[in-house]
Order: structure tokens, then sequence, then C-alpha cells
């Protein structure tokens, strides 16, 4: 619950820093434009969305679930229109700051971006009260990104004692693209999209300190597939086709 809870104060943070981003004012944003995160997301499979079977459904649950925690890469980009985004540069780092006032909502935002040959990295601080909860100069997200557009991944940090609250990366390898979601000791999502559209996808769940394969769903070209479920001992207990 405590991880449901955060994400839906994440997602509230996300929601006003696109919202201020697209105000239509006269603003304008005359600083050096910081470098895209590249969000990447799962093309779901018509087969898949338009079936009724159950393990379809579910699996197509799973991917927009990472789709929707990829989506929020796009928060490492400073809003284009907003309250003024100062811009200034700090040694090696590029460092970005904004405000957002919406309501009981009160945040200093600063992005700090550092490029190397290789990768660029992000860091999103945040200061200030956000739907009651406080800030105090926390370090929310952290990212990187190599320049080769080959890989990325960022970090979401809990505010409550520091830790790792979620992660989210892909990389590209064979033709094919993997993407990783995982809430550390509660959940972790893999799934695998080849050239041709085909792929595959896990669900794991934290058991008695490990991951415990829970689900899994694959399907070829045209999008058809097949699911199975597994029990706490790993022996399947569900399966099905679409």
């Amino acid at each position: 619950m405590k991880t449901l809870r955060f994400l839906i104060l994440f997602t509230t943070i996300f929601s006003l820093v696109i919202v201020s981003s697209c105000k239509k004012d006269d603003d304008t944003n005359p600083n050096k434009d910081a470098p895209n995160y590249e969000v990447k997301t799962v093309q779901v499979p018509d087969a898949m969305t338009q079936s009724n079977d159950p393990g379809a459904r579910q699996a197509a649950s799973y991917i927009n679930m990472v789709n929707g925690m990829a989506g929020y890469g796009g928060m490492m980009t400073p809003p284009s229109k907003s309250s003024p985004v100062t811009n200034f540069k700090d040694g090696t780092e590029d460092i970005y700051v904004w405000e957002i006032n919406e309501g009981n909502t009160h945040c200093t935002f600063t992005l700090r971006v550092t490029e190397t040959a290789t990768k660029y990295f992000w860091e999103m601080i945040v200061d200030g009260t956000m739907e009651g909860q406080v800030f105090n100069n926390f370090t929310y997200l952290k990212a990187e990104e190599t320049k080769d557009g080959s890989s990325s991944s960022f970090t979401v940090y809990d505010p409550e004692n520091g830790g790792i609250l979620m992660t989210m990366s892909w990389y590209e390898s064979g033709g094919a693209t993997h993407f990783t979601f995982e809430v550390p000791d509660e959940i972790m999502m893999s799934v695998v999209v080849n050239a041709d559209g085909s792929g595959s996808v896990e669900v794991k769940d934290w058991q008695n300190g490990q991951y415990v394969l829970e689900f899994r769903a694959e399907w070829d070209a045209s999008g058809h597939g097949q699911w199975w479920e597994y029990d706490e001992t790993g022996a399947i207990w569900n399966q099905g086709s679409w």
C-alpha cells in the first residue's frame, strides 16, 4: 500500500509538470534546452487487446503498466512554458530550476544534467510541499541514457527512507528490446519485444526473500500467443491461448 500511495503522489507530480509545460501563456524558455530522456514503450499487439481471453487481457494490463511507468521518464525535461525556468552551468552540470504552485502544492524543482562522451545523466531534486508530502531538497529521481540510444534507465527514491522505490530500464540487444520494471522486494516485470513484433512478458512476485515466477505470456509476430500462471512451487496451475 505504501508503494501504491507513493506512486499516486509520483503521478500527481508528473501530471503537474506536464500541465505546467502546456500552459498557454506568453512565457517562453530562452535558455539552453536540456537533452530529452527517450521514453520507449511497448506496442501492445492488436490480437492481444482485442481478445476476450482472460490471460491475454492480463498480459496486456501488465504491458500497459510497464508503459505507464516508462512514461514518467518525461519528467526529465524542464517545462517549456511555466513560471520561468532558470538555467545555469555549475562545473560540468547544466542546472534547470522552476517552481510549481498549484492548490496545496508549492515545490521547487531542480534538474541537474551531466554529459559524458557516451551518456547523459539526470538528477531531479524536489524542495517544498506536494499534496501534503514534505520534500527537503530530496533527490526524487535519477536517470541515465546512452547517447547512441541503445539503453536508458531511471530510479525513483522513497522520501521516507531514501531507499529505492522503483526502477525502470530498457536496452537493445540482438534486434530485441528488453524492458524491466521493478519495485524492490515486491514485484518485477520483464518484457521482451523482438524486431518482428513477437515477444514475451514475465511477472515475478517477491516471496521468502526471492522473486518467484507468477505469470508468463508469449506471442508471435501476428500478436497471437499463449500464457501460463504458476503457483508458489513453480508449477503451472492455469494456462491458455488467444
